[in-house]
């Protein structure tokens, strides 16, 4: 997903779910979304100067609990991470 553009973040709250719109390298709308998520940081310092497009993906990570860990790392510095029983990741994405 390096270079993919971070287009929007949802969080539907009464589903514990977060859609993540992106475009790809092919400017193709695509959908990265988390099921039962127990919780979400989404930090905007921009460290690194301003960046809608994204470095690096960590994860899925599976914890001891159970929960799934995913990290992006956007090329402003900031990570955002999300934890979530599930992910569906977008086609193309690896």
């Amino acid at each position: 997903m390096h270079d993919w553009t971070l287009i929007s973040l949802r969080f539907d709250w009464n589903e514990a779910r977060v859609t993540l719109s992106l475009n790809n390298t092919a400017s193709d709308t695509v959908y990265l979304v988390a099921e039962n998520v127990a919780r979400l940081f989404v930090p905007k310092m921009d460290e690194w100067g301003k960046s809608v497009s994204i470095n690096e993906i960590i994860g899925p990570t599976r914890q001891s609990d159970g929960i799934e860990i995913l990290q992006i790392e956007m090329q402003s510095g900031d990570v955002i991470e999300i934890a979530a029983a599930s992910f569906v990741l977008p086609m193309g994405s690896n």
